[in-house]
């Protein structure tokens, strides 16, 4: 049913499509998602570099009903276009396309040059979604961008999407939503020049200035999400009381 519903929705002009859209998803997620959100009062103001975990096709929406209405750029996978319904729910969302695995040299420009002009940029450092829940060790180039572009970095952590619309490897197309419990945590903004002391004596300086930004990640998370960065700082206390997402603008 629901790709019937989005193949027809695909017929409609862009922008009329685009806000079709964007309705249908609020109202399933504010039925299905039952998200709390952490730390929104401590983010700086101006633009910012969000890092966040990866578990699954329902992060973005989930981070930007979290975010609104603070506008952010989401770095978003190819693949997303691959299917009518992964299509229809990234065209919500502003979004740059990157080549996963790949030294996409361009989709990095861009954040750059977004960040440098004054917009937020959010990224998946990881490079794809973790099949166990646990962070995977993240890829260089987020490290190149928050380099370049010198403003704060957010970490925020995500907990419960993977229950929300759990990975279907053989039909991404095909993926459903179920209830589930969300939260989404805004951890303490930092600056690149807070994390030298961790690289000293590194064999791979680029590896080790991702790795010391995604420990500020997995800080935020739970231990069983920490994956590879299970071993660093322990988990930072919220520093406000959660809220509830907030529901779509009228």
């Amino acid at each position: 049913m629901l790709r019937v519903l989005f193949a027809l929705m695909s017929l409609l002009p862009r922008g009329p499509r685009r806000h079709v859209v964007r309705g249908l998803m609020h109202a399933v997620w504010g039925t299905l998602s039952h998200a709390k959100v952490y730390g929104l009062k401590d983010l700086p103001p101006g633009p910012c570099l969000f890092i966040c975990n990866h578990l699954s096709n329902a992060d973005g929406f989930t981070l930007y009903r979290a975010l609104r209405p603070r506008q952010v750029v989401f770095l978003a996978g190819v693949k997303l276009h691959g299917t009518v319904m992964t299509r229809l729910a990234a065209e919500t969302m502003d979004t740059i396309d990157i080549t996963p695995n790949s030294p996409d040299i361009e989709a990095l420009r861009r954040c750059v040059d977004l960040l440098k002009g004054g917009q937020s940029v959010l990224i998946f450092p990881e490079g794809g979604r973790s099949r166990t829940a646990g962070m995977l060790q993240a890829k260089k180039g987020v490290g190149l961008i928050a380099k370049r572009a010198g403003v704060p970095i957010v970490p925020v952590a995500l907990t419960g999407t993977q229950k929300l619309m759990p990975i279907n490897d053989s039909d991404m197309g095909g993926e459903r939503l179920y209830h589930a419990d969300v939260t989404v945590t805004f951890g303490p903004a930092f600056r690149m020049q807070d994390l030298e002391p961790e690289l000293v004596g590194a064999t791979d300086a680029r590896q080790a200035l991702v790795d010391a930004m995604m420990r500020r990640v997995a800080a935020l998370l739970p231990p069983e999400y920490r994956g590879v960065y299970a071993s660093g700082p322990e988990a930072v206390a919220p520093s406000e009381p959660p809220s509830a997402a907030p529901p779509p603008p009228a």
